[in-house]
């Protein structure tokens, strides 16, 4: 089906749109030179007669009024800056006359003293709160070398510790609140050198424990060679001290530990502490640490000692200002705390064990019987 198209125009329009623009442009013409012949009768010359041209413009299109715009602010000049002002110097000031002189003492005058900066304070603590702890110091090694120095102001190792004493304590448990034991402490010095060192425990007429330390004075200090110790309803257990090999056996474990100079065994350290006490009193300082070395039935353990400082303790000769000492324990391991008294020689006046358990023995000091 053919669709006619719209959009050209039909042969039969064109022509006739020819035919009107042609008679259209000779009656304009036909106009002109009726026009031009009039003016040239009012006694115009031709090229004197001015030239009409007639142009037909499109009708204007519809604008909106434009919106107000804002009218721009007036630009304003730089403010141009200010000349400083002008200083005038000050006249120089006049040469001081010189002091009449007299026959008069001069007279002293107090300077004034300069003025000295504000120094902000540091802020006061809180109340209630107290002031941050010093830095503690690092803990000693008893061993060795060490020890070798401490001991050297004790050229005759043996002065400072009798030949023969016995001292007998009262000894308390925490689990036997009735009962009260008795611990005998027997220590002999030779000649040559040699000590034998006994602590028995006795409650009810059964002896407890007994601990035994056998052995030499050394530059260290005491160097045990056999430590035993016996416990009821267990036999005896011990360890071997070998100085010349360095090594520390036991007869409860098939095991071996290399022997550091200075090491000690669980009734040997006490003497050991009298020692040190005497030859390093500023070890004991509160706040002051040192690690020992000691050996028990079947190990050597490390045991780092703290000094809490000066306390007024309680013994059965009566009150005595001594020194505490503490173990620096970690969860499951046995508390020692000892309290020296520098009067007597830094004897161990009072000792508390504090088991894993938290079972507590406690002996304090009874009297000090003749021997």
């Amino acid at each position: 089906m053919f669709t006619p198209s719209f959009d050209r125009p039909r042969p039969a329009v064109l022509w006739r749109a020819a035919w009107v623009l042609l008679l259209t442009l000779l009656a304009h013409a036909v106009l002109l030179q009726r026009v031009n012949r009039e003016l040239s009768f009012a006694g115009l010359a031709p090229e004197d007669t001015a030239t009409i041209v007639a142009r037909l413009l499109p009708p204007p299109a519809m604008e909106m009024p434009p919106a107000s715009a804002p009218k721009p602010r007036p630009r304003q000049a730089p403010a141009r800056p200010k000349p400083p002002p002008i200083v005038e110097s000050p006249p120089p000031a006049a040469a001081p006359e010189p002091a009449p002189v007299s026959d008069a003492p001069p007279v002293a005058v107090a300077e004034t003293p300069p003025p000295v900066a504000a120094v902000e304070a540091p802020p006061p603590a809180a109340k209630g709160e107290a002031a941050p702890p010093p830095e503690p110091e690092l803990p000693i090694a008893a061993g060795g070398e060490m020890l070798y120095l401490a001991l050297a102001d004790l050229p005759v190792l043996r002065e400072p510790l009798p030949m023969r004493v016995r001292y007998l304590y009262r000894t308390t448990n925490s689990e036997l609140k009735l009962a009260t034991a008795s611990t005998v402490v027997d220590w002999q010095l030779g000649a040559d050198g040699r000590y034998l060192l006994r602590l028995t425990t006795t409650a009810l007429g059964i002896t407890v424990m007994e601990l035994l330390s056998e052995g030499s004075l050394q530059p260290f200090g005491l160097a045990p060679e056999r430590y035993v110790e016996s416990r009821t309803r267990r036999g005896a257990e011990t360890a071997q001290f070998d100085w010349e090999l360095r090594r520390l056996t036991f007869t409860g474990r098939s095991r071996e530990r290399p022997l550091i100079a200075g090491a000690q065994d669980r009734v040997s350290f006490q003497i050991q502490l009298m020692l040190l006490g005497q030859a390093q009193p500023e070890w004991f300082r509160p706040g002051r640490q040192f690690v020992m070395w000691m050996a028990g039935r079947d190990d050597l353990l490390t045991y780092r000692f703290r000094s809490v400082g000066p306390e007024r303790t309680l013994t059965g000769i009566g009150p005595l200002e001594a020194v505490r000492i503490e173990r620096l324990v970690t969860p499951g391991e046995a508390r020692i705390e000892v309290w020296l008294v520098p009067q007597l020689g830094w004897l161990p006046v009072r000792l508390r064990f504090t088991d894993r358990l938290g079972r507590i023995t406690e002996s304090v000091l009874e009297s000090i019987p003749a021997t």
